[in-house]
């Protein structure tokens, strides 16, 4: 099972759970708010300044519209919408991996909560959206040796292989595996769930040596993704 920290679980339930079950505390983050300004461009105004013998010229200029002068400002591109609906689905060709995405929190020890169905995966609603600024979090059970469940075989995507997650809106965010590294299961993740930053995905399960007799894992499988926009 997958804990962070601190690491808290209660020994008692732990035959009673299922195997490769994602455990992690999440470090809440408040988010500054950012104030977005717009400017106007500012035209350049006609200096009607004319010598004495330019009267005529001046005069036809008062009578005649005066043509705009262009901005010297360049038009601001359109910015991408923040996406605000949350997943509903995640894919993974390469692995066969094509589930629903549940909604997960934290229990009263600040211990992810995990889904319902133990072959979907959970997103952590602490974290962004996929798409929007920051980290978002999505956890996935392991299984045993040898019986992979969601995210038994994370550990087989590459560099730039693609992984899609569908929103409530109908949008496919397409993000693109970056790293992927092993850390001892109780480890604290820098940057997990972070609400500020580029957009990316972390997607967490099991790894390393399973303890048969307290069935559980002993490191933690952390694989970063770059959003590469939609899918």
């Amino acid at each position: 099972m997958i804990r962070a920290w601190p690491a808290i679980v209660d020994r008692a339930k732990l035959p009673t759970r299922l195997v490769g079950e994602v455990v992690l505390v999440v470090l809440l983050v408040v988010t500054a708010a950012t104030t977005w300004r717009d400017g106007a461009p500012t035209d350049g105004l006609m200096d009607l300044a004319r010598p004495p013998e330019d009267v005529a010229a001046l005069n036809a200029s008062l009578i005649q519209p005066s043509a705009k002068l262009p901005s010297t400002e360049a038009a601001l591109p359109p910015q991408p919408r923040v996406p605000k609906s949350p997943p509903v689905q995640l894919l993974i060709s390469q692995l066969d991996v094509h589930r629903a995405v549940e909604k997960v929190g934290v229990n009263q020890y600040g211990v992810l909560n995990v889904p319902v169905n133990s072959w979907n995966a959970g997103w952590y609603t602490g974290s962004p959206v996929p798409g929007a600024p920051g980290d978002s979090v999505i956890e996935g059970h392991a299984g045993y040796p040898g019986q992979p469940m969601i995210f038994g075989k994370l550990i087989e995507l590459h560099t730039g292989d693609r992984i899609v997650v569908v929103l409530a809106d109908g949008s496919h965010r397409l993000f693109l595996v970056e790293s992927m590294r092993s850390v001892s299961a109780g480890s604290a993740i820098p940057g997990l769930a972070e609400p500020y930053g580029v957009p990316r995905l972390t997607l967490i399960t099991c790894t390393g040596h399973f303890d048969k007799k307290n069935k559980w894992y002993s490191d933690r499988l952390v694989l970063e993704a770059r959003y590469a926009g939609l899918a």
